[in-house]
C-alpha cells in the first residue's frame, strides 16, 4: 500500500496501464477485424460447397429417368390404367400390358433401380426390375400420389442400405382431362451425385452435406459425409423427420430459403450451416461443420491475443517500475534533504545531475538552505530580544490587572459604607421622621434612594465579580432545601410579578431537594434569573422549577415567555457587561453583572448553567449542583 501511494508507485501504476490498455486496444482491434474477415472466409467457403452440391443436384435429377415423362404420356398406357380403374374383366390382360410398356421404357437405363405403375388409389398394378430391391418406394405412398397435378411430376428421394434413391413420380391423365387417373414412379441410384455428397473438403472433420425435401407435409432429411476411405468413400445417415416449424437449417432449405449462420446441429452440438434451395425439385442443400473446426483459426488468434496481452502486462510492469524509478530516484534525494534541514542540519546539501528540470530544483534547493542557515543564524538573537519584550509587557500586564483588581476591591469596600449612611439618611427623611414633606420632596428622594440601591447593587456585584475572578469567592456549605429556597424566591417577587402582570409559579416537587451548598450564594443566583425574567416578560408567565436531575445532581430551571434573546447575543450572554436588550429602557437593562455572577457561583459550586432561548418566545435558564456539595 505504501508503494502504491508513492510518486514511484503512481508513475508506474501509471505508466503499466498506459502500456496494457493500448497494447489490449490494438490487439483487440486486430483480433476482431481478423475474426470478421476467417468468419467471411468460412461461410463464402460453405456458400461454395452448397453451390456446388446443389448444381450437381441439378444435374443429377436431369439424368435420372429422361424418358419417363414419355412413357407417363403414353396413350396405351393411360387407356390401360383408365381401363383398370373402371373394372375390366379383363384386368390380367391389361397387367401383363402394363408390364410390356414399362419394361419398354425401362430399356436401356442402368441408372433406374425399378419402376411401377400405380392407381391414384395407391394399388400397384406393374413393376420391373423389383421394387423391393431398389430400396426406396416398395409402394406408391397415397398422400405423396394426393399432390400429383397434371403436368407436374413429383420428386422425392429415400435412404436406404444400398444408399440414396431418387424418387420420381409422374402423373398420368386422359388428354383433354384435368383428372390424374394413376402414376408411374422410378427408383433411380445415381453414384455420381452421392460420391459428391460425400466430398466434404472445405468443411473439416466434422463437415456434412444434408439433403432435405417438403413433400406431403412432411420434411425429410438425409446427411452424407466420408468416412475417411478415399475418394469416392460415403457414409448415409438415416431419414431424418423434422417438424414443419423446425428452425433448423435443413428445414429452411426445404422451404426455400438461403442463409447462413450458427445454431444448434440436429446432433446436439453447435454447427456452422450455410443453405439454399434447389427449386427444379423443392429440395434443400445445406453444408455443416462443426463451430470448433470451422472457428479453431479464430480460438487460436484469440489464445495468441491472450498471450501477447500477459506478456504486454509483465513487460509493461517492468518497464514502468524501471521508468518511475529513474523519475522517483531524484526526487528521492530531495526527500531526504528535506528530512534532513526539517531535523535541524540546515548545513544538508544535495547534488543532482538527472534532467535539466529535476537538477535546476535540486539548485535552488540547496540555495534555500544557504538562506535558511543565514536567517537561523540570526533568528536566536531576535527571538531571545522578542521574549524579553512580551516578558516585560506581559508582567505590565499583570500588575496592571493586579492594579485594576485591587482598585474595584477597594473602591467596592469603600463605597459600601457611605452608601450605607446614604441609603439611611434618604430613607429617614422620605419616611418623614424628620418632618412632614411635600409630593414634589417625596418624588426626588425616592428617585435617590432607587439609584443609591443601584449603586449599592453595582457594588456588590462588583466585589463578587472580583472574588470569582481572582479565585477568591467564600463558599460556606451546608444542607439545603433547594425547593424551599426557589419559594423564598418567588415569595419575595410575587408583588413585582403581580404589578408587572405576569404569573409567577413554582414547580418543586414534594419531598425535598436537598443538596450541600451556600445558601446565600444560591439565593442570589436564584434571585438573580427569576428577576432578569420578570424585567423581560411583560405578559404571561415566569417558572421556577427544581427537581433531583440524577442521584448526584439536582437542577434549578427559569422558564419565561417574554422577549426571548437574540441567536447572536446566546453565545455572549454570560459575558460580564454583555446585555442582549441594549434598547429596553435602563431601570430594566441592569448592570450586565448577574448573569457572570451567577455562573461564577454556580461553577464555584462544581456546577453547570445552559440556556435555551428564541427571540419572541421566550428563554429558560438552568443550572445544576452536585448533591454532595462542592469539591475540596
Amino acid at each position: 500500500m505504501k508503494f502504491v501511494k508513492s510518486l514511484k508507485g503512481r508513475l508506474a501504476i501509471m505508466v503499466a496501464i498506459a502500456i496494457v490498455v493500448t497494447g489490449t486496444v490494438v490487439l483487440l482491434f486486430t483480433y476482431f477485424i481478423a475474426r470478421a474477415e476467417l468468419r467471411e472466409q468460412v461461410f463464402k467457403s460453405m456458400e461454395g460447397v452448397v453451390s456446388r452440391t446443389s448444381g450437381e443436384v441439378e444435374l443429377a435429377l436431369r439424368d435420372s429417368s429422361p424418358g419417363l415423362d414419355s412413357l407417363a404420356a403414353d396413350p396405351q398406357l393411360v387407356a390401360d390404367i383408365q381401363a383398370y380403374a373402371a373394372d375390366n374383366p379383363d384386368n390380367q390382360a391389361i397387367e401383363a400390358d402394363l408390364a410390356r410398356l414399362v419394361s419398354t421404357g425401362t430399356a436401356g437405363s442402368t441408372s433406374v433401380t425399378g419402376m411401377l405403375v400405380t392407381t391414384m388409389g395407391g394399388t400397384v398394378i406393374a413393376s420391373v426390375k423389383g421394387p423391393a430391391a431398389g430400396g426406396a418406394l416398395k409402394n406408391a405412398d397415397p398422400q405423396l400420389l394426393s399432390e400429383l397435378k397434371p403436368g407436374h411430376p413429383v420428386v422425392t428421394f429415400d435412404v436406404g442400405a444400398r444408399g440414396l434413391t431418387i424418387i420420381k413420380v409422374f402423373p398420368m391423365s386422359k388428354p383433354g382431362s384435368n383428372q390424374v387417373t394413376g402414376a408411374v414412379v422410378s427408383n433411380t441410384r445415381s453414384p455420381e451425385l452421392e460420391s459428391e455428397l460425400s466430398d466434404t473438403s472445405g468443411l473439416g472433420l466434422g463437415g456434412r452435406i444434408l439433403l432435405s425435401d417438403l413433400v406431403a407435409g412432411k420434411i425429410s432429411v438425409a446427411y452424407f459425409r466420408n468416412n475417411g476411405g478415399g475418394v469416392g468413400s460415403t457414409t448415409v445417415g438415416r431419414l431424418i423427420r423434422l417438424p414443419m416449424n423446425s428452425d433448423a437449417a435443413p428445414a429452411k432449405a426445404a422451404r426455400g430459403e438461403k442463409g447462413e449462420g450458427e445454431s444448434q446441429g440436429l446432433f446436439g452440438h453447435e454447427v456452422v450451416s450455410s443453405w439454399d434451395s434447389i427449386p427444379e425439385a423443392g429440395w434443400g442443400v445445406t453444408a455443416t461443420t462443426d463451430s470448433g473446426d470451422a472457428f479453431a483459426a479464430i480460438d487460436r488468434l484469440r489464445n495468441v491475443s491472450i498471450l501477447v496481452i500477459l506478456v504486454l502486462l509483465v513487460g509493461g510492469l517492468a518497464l514502468a517500475y524501471m521508468i518511475a524509478r529513474t523519475v522517483a530516484r531524484p526526487l528521492k534525494d530531495l526527500q531526504d534533504g528535506v528530512k534532513a534541514i526539517a531535523a535541524g542540519d540546515l548545513s544538508t546539501r544535495v547534488t543532482i545531475s538527472d534532467g535539466v528540470e529535476v537538477t535546476e530544483l535540486a539548485n535552488e534547493f540547496n540555495s534555500m538552505a544557504g538562506r535558511l542557515k543565514d536567517l537561523y543564524d540570526n533568528l536566536e538573537g531576535k527571538v531571545q530580544e522578542r521574549t524579553i519584550e512580551l516578558q516585560e509587557a506581559n508582567d505590565r500586564l499583570k500588575e496592571l490587572d493586579d492594579l485594576k483588581s485591587e482598585f474595584v476591591s477597594m473602591a467596592s469596600h469603600e463605597l459600601r459604607s457611605p452608601m450605607a449612611s446614604m441609603k439611611m439618611g434618604v430613607s429617614t427623611v422620605l419616611r418623614e421622621m424628620t418632618g412632614p414633606l411635600n409630593e414634589d420632596q417625596k418624588l426626588m428622594l425616592g428617585i435617590a434612594e432607587r439609584n443609591i440601591d443601584r449603586l449599592t447593587t453595582l457594588t456588590s456585584e462588583l466585589l463578587d465579580l472580583t472574588k470569582i475572578e481572582a479565585g477568591q469567592l467564600d463558599i460556606l456549605p451546608a444542607e439545603v432545601d433547594l425547593g424551599t429556597l426557589a419559594a423564598e424566591v418567588v415569595e419575595a417577587d410575587r408583588p413585582l410579578a403581580e404589578h408587572e402582570g405576569v404569573d409567577l409559579v413554582l414547580a418543586a416537587p414534594e419531598e425535598p431537594v436537598m443538596a450541600t451548598c451556600d445558601r446565600d450564594r444560591i439565593y442570589q443566583v436564584i434571585q438573580n434569573m427569576v428577576g432578569n425574567a420578570l424585567n423581560f416578560t411583560e405578559e404571561g408567565s415566569v417558572t421556577v422549577s427544581v427537581a433531583k436531575e440524577t442521584a448526584e445532581r439536582a437542577r434549578v430551571c427559569i422558564k419565561d415567555t417574554g422577549l426571548g434573546i437574540p441567536e447572536d447575543a446566546i453565545e455572549t450572554i454570560f459575558d460580564k457587561w454583555s446585555r442582549a436588550h441594549a434598547e429596553t429602557r435602563s431601570e430594566k437593562r441592569g448592570t450586565g453583572l448577574g448573569l457572570a455572577i451567577s455562573k461564577g457561583i454556580v461553577e464555584a459550586h462544581g456546577g453547570s448553567v445552559t440556556l435555551q432561548s428564541k427571540a419572541g418566545t421566550g428563554t429558560t435558564v438552568c443550572f445544576t449542583l452536585p448533591l454532595r456539595g462542592p469539591d475540596e
